[in-house]
């Protein structure tokens, strides 16, 4: 079974966003520039709850990821308002694993049902193949946002 077009582009989004974050150490990951209110560890874990909302959430699965993910990266959440820091080894490990994990359930069948999710009025995304496109967008913000964050920091941006 061939993968939809949103699945090659989620490994290519992906691909662009670890070079982004790639080398970074630790306490690069947890800064807070000044002004804002997340840091580079926060896009990556509220992108690993998205991915694992609007694919294993919407198609009515258990999410594949710890529950106290949700408080820390979830929708409305900020790194500002974190009252321990989460373990980064475990997020990004989990991070570089979920699209592989999605693509194994896709194949197998696994995202029959999917629960409509509106974005906007006349806005919805249908099955998990539009989720995962939609996803890639989102991803594509959060590149940017990590970009922000590193000129900040004053750190070369990567390509």
């Amino acid at each position: 079974m061939g993968l939809p077009l949103a699945f090659k582009t989620l490994r290519t989004t992906r691909h662009h966003m670890l070079k982004e974050i790639e080398g970074l150490s630790h306490e690069q990951l947890l800064i807070i520039p000044e002004g804002q209110s997340d840091n580079v560890i926060w896009n990556v874990g509220h992108l690993l709850c998205s991915l694992s909302r609007l694919t294993y959430g919407f198609s009515g699965y258990p999410l594949p990821i710890p529950d106290s993910y949700l408080a820390l990266f979830g929708k409305g959440t900020c790194a500002t308002d974190w009252d321990e820091q989460p373990d980064i080894d475990e997020v990004l490990k989990q991070f570089k694993a979920l699209p592989d994990m999605v693509e194994k359930d896709y194949r197998a069948g696994r995202f029959i049902q999917y629960k409509t999710l509106e974005l906007a009025p006349g806005h919805t995304v249908e099955s998990v193949e539009e989720a995962v496109a939609f996803h890639c967008f989102h991803e594509g913000l959060h590149i940017g946002m990590i970009i922000s964050i590193k000129q900040r920091m004053g750190l070369t941006v990567g390509g």
